[in-house]
């Protein structure tokens, strides 16, 4: 495994990442993340071949994180979006969570259908409606722990004061962590942190409004845990598209030995070791109960 960064290594700020199957949270959990984030827009385009445009269902989301949670022992954090839905919808949704073992969900503010937080054209509900959604929620964990991120993707649609107010409700609605979504500045970072009484979370979406920062960046603006969710698709769709244009120009897969994982590191990884040994012990039961 890696080296591990220092800041992670003291705690000192949390690092998640996003994935959108059982065999992305188990390379992540190979490479030693302490959690993962199932996203909802990689769940959309690896699943779907669509958009985060709100074109996912509930039963689509849940199912996709019951395959997630079932795959590795690290805490899995859910994408829930708006909970699909009113507050009856929101908590089944933890409900369901808490009974297949998550270890949190975001809740965001925009209308329904939503979209990926760094698109345009976002509207988001009203303040007090969000509020009992996340109220809702709290609720329906009861004893249980399930951890809220409470999202807003106001900035865009209604600025960053809006925004920072929404942040402030939401935490004392129930919150445990606060998630403005998409802030374009370091300025607009700053006055989130300064302004938002809350522990406060951040995503680094490649491509997106936000200006990618480093960990020590992201630690010193004060915030308390940075999601990468979208590297690995993304890192992901790189590497398959080089190896199916290879195929296609050469006609023959050699030459990608380099970039590619051998069958028994892929098989080992899913655990192949241990069904052949759980087969032959059963097999060797079942023999010596014929004879």
């Amino acid at each position: 495994m890696a080296e591990v960064h220092p800041l992670l290594q003291e705690k000192k700020v949390f690092m998640s990442v996003g994935v959108w199957d059982a065999l992305s949270a188990l390379l992540a959990e190979r490479a030693g993340f302490d959690s993962v984030f199932l996203s909802g827009y990689a769940v959309a385009g690896a699943t779907l071949g669509l958009p985060d445009f709100g074109m996912m269902t509930q039963t689509e989301v849940l199912d996709a994180a019951r395959r997630v949670i079932a795959a590795v022992d690290l805490p899995v954090i859910v994408d829930g979006d708006t909970g699909h839905g009113g507050v009856l919808n929101v908590q089944r949704m933890v409900r369901e969570l808490v009974a297949m073992g998550a270890a949190g969900v975001i809740l965001e503010d925009q209308v329904w259908p939503k979209r990926c937080g760094h698109m345009a054209d976002k509207q988001v509900v009203s303040l007090e409606e969000h509020v009992a959604k996340i109220t809702a929620a709290r609720e329906a964990i009861g004893d249980f722990r399930l951890m809220i991120v409470g999202r807003t993707d106001a900035i865009a649609p209604l600025g960053l004061d809006e925004a920072i107010r929404r942040g402030n409700a939401y935490a004392r609605a129930g919150a445990d962590l606060v998630f403005v979504e998409a802030p374009e500045t370091v300025e607009d970072m700053k006055r989130i942190v300064a302004e938002i009484d809350a522990p406060l979370t951040l995503n680094m979406i490649d491509g997106g409004k936000t200006p990618r920062l480093s960990l020590e960046q992201v630690h010193e603006l004060g915030f308390v845990s940075v999601g990468y969710v979208l590297t690995g698709l993304f890192s992901a769709t790189a590497a398959v598209s080089r190896a199916f244009e290879h195929l296609r120009r050469h006609g023959t897969s050699e030459g990608l030995d380099d970039s590619m994982v051998g069958f028994d590191d892929f098989t080992s990884l899913l655990g192949l070791q241990e069904c052949y040994e759980t087969d032959r012990r059963f097999r060797k039961k079942t023999q010596e109960g014929r004879g």
